[in-house]
């Protein structure tokens, strides 16, 4: 199984870094569907999440968008751009209600600098491409395989457990947005939800998917690449 384990950079501040962080940040609210940030635009500052979650694409060859990956909370997005001192490269857009905290660029920058954290950005950006790497490879399994996966790290990124031990993905993808993330079709992805959800292994409705049975969720996933 492919599915990779969240690394969020404020997971490992202390309780006085993470607060002088968030003292640096304005709260800004964006309702479903709004763009965050446009591939392209000047890096002025970063998001830091702190509820919901953001979907994360660029523009292919031509012109059509191609969804790289979904982002939670805890993540500080728009990172690289501000610390490489780039342009965006990707666009950023609200999949859920998304709140957080925009930091300048200039004090994200400064507070790295004075807490020594240049080594951890760094893991983030190789890990995020990481990302990138084992959606491209899985690319070469069927539907089903990278429809499994890709539900399983959503999961890990957003999910929430109820008592029941099920998982709640709250959601506006559509299914062509969906299809997009694995690089299937619409009708080839409505076909395997319509399976996942004949075998009780996951519900969905309108802004929401649930995975009820993980076991055999993974029994449905490759075997993972190392």
């Amino acid at each position: 199984m492919v599915v990779s384990t969240p690394l969020h950079i404020v997971d490992f501040l202390t309780d006085d870094q993470r607060q002088a962080l968030e003292a640096l940040g304005k709260p800004v609210v964006y309702p479903p569907g709004a763009t965050v940030y446009w591939e392209g635009q000047p890096a002025r500052s970063v998001l830091m999440i702190r509820k919901g979650s953001v979907k994360v694409s660029q523009r292919g060859p031509d012109g059509t968008e191609v969804p790289l990956a979904i982002r939670g909370v805890n993540e500080i997005i728009g990172d690289e751009g501000v610390l490489m001192g780039e342009v965006r490269s990707a666009t950023l857009t609200a999949v859920t209600v998304v709140e957080g905290l925009d930091i300048a660029a200039d004090d994200i920058l400064r507070f790295v600098e004075d807490n020594h954290l240049w080594p951890m950005m760094y893991r983030a950006a190789v890990y995020r491409r990481r990302q990138i790497e084992e959606q491209n490879l899985l690319g070469r399994l069927d539907v089903r395989g990278r429809l499994v996966n890709w539900l399983l790290d959503l999961k890990n990124k957003i999910g929430q457990q109820a008592q029941d031990g099920s998982w709640t993905i709250e959601s506006t993808l559509s299914q062509q947005e969906i299809a997009g993330c694995i690089g299937a079709s619409r009708d080839a992805v409505a076909v395997e939800l319509r399976k996942l959800r004949a075998r009780g292994l996951i519900t969905t409705a309108r802004r929401r998917i649930v995975l009820h049975d993980l076991a055999g969720l993974q029994d449905d996933s490759p075997p993972s690449t190392g």
